[in-house]
């Protein structure tokens, strides 16, 4: 999973992660919990993202404010109950954040990355993963291909978007296809197998 840890206040921490994966996100995790009064549960908490000039002034310094992987440089999320959480701005539609989850190079667990995908796979290890911190599970396998700069069996890669649609196959040749996963108003996401020259590799977050 691609999650988001946040911290809240003394000894508590949020994780958010993609719809639909929080239960299995925390029976992941609590496979590691080795001597440690650690508790673990779901919550009804939502995400709000604002986004546009002033953003994070407009938010200012509460708790829940998340960094963004993704997005403008004024860009910043809030995690906290749906009554906490602020309401500012204008409200746009789910699918217009989506799209602009794509133009800014950000994968969804589910349909552009799968369970069971390793890291490499995601495009994003140089903004998601820690190569300075201690031991964590998976760590041999990140740090083996990084040094080696090699590939994954499937790779997400990132393309333009004119006369594809999600589901699309494209490719150079039948050796070398992909299917798009994602759309953006400029780019799509594409899964392509290990050493395909089908669009760009992703560089993290942008």
């Amino acid at each position: 999973s691609l999650v988001r840890v946040v911290y809240q206040e003394p000894e508590f921490f949020s994780i958010d992660v993609d719809r639909g994966y929080g239960d299995s996100v925390i029976t992941r995790l609590k496979r590691f919990i080795l001597r440690s009064k650690v508790e673990m549960d779901t919550s009804n908490w939502v995400v709000r993202s604002i986004r546009g000039n002033g953003a994070k002034e407009s938010v200012g310094n509460i708790p829940g404010v998340a960094l963004v992987a993704w997005g403008d440089t004024d860009a910043v999320d809030v995690v906290a109950a749906p009554d906490v959480a602020p309401m500012l701005g204008e409200a746009t539609e789910a699918p217009h954040i989506d799209m602009l989850r794509v133009d800014a190079r950000w994968p969804r667990l589910g349909v552009d990355i799968l369970v069971g995908d390793i890291p490499a796979t995601t495009g994003v290890v140089s903004a998601a993963v820690s190569f300075t911190k201690g031991c964590y599970p998976g760590q041999e396998l990140v740090e083996r291909m990084d040094s080696r700069g090699a590939d994954a069996p499937v790779n997400l890669r990132i393309m333009n978007r004119d006369g594809v649609g999600v589901g699309s196959r494209v490719g150079l040749s039948p050796q070398d296809s992909g299917t798009v996963t994602s759309i953006g108003f400029t780019h799509a996401f594409v899964r392509v197998g290990r050493g395909s020259n089908i669009g760009e590799p992703l560089t993290g977050s942008k």
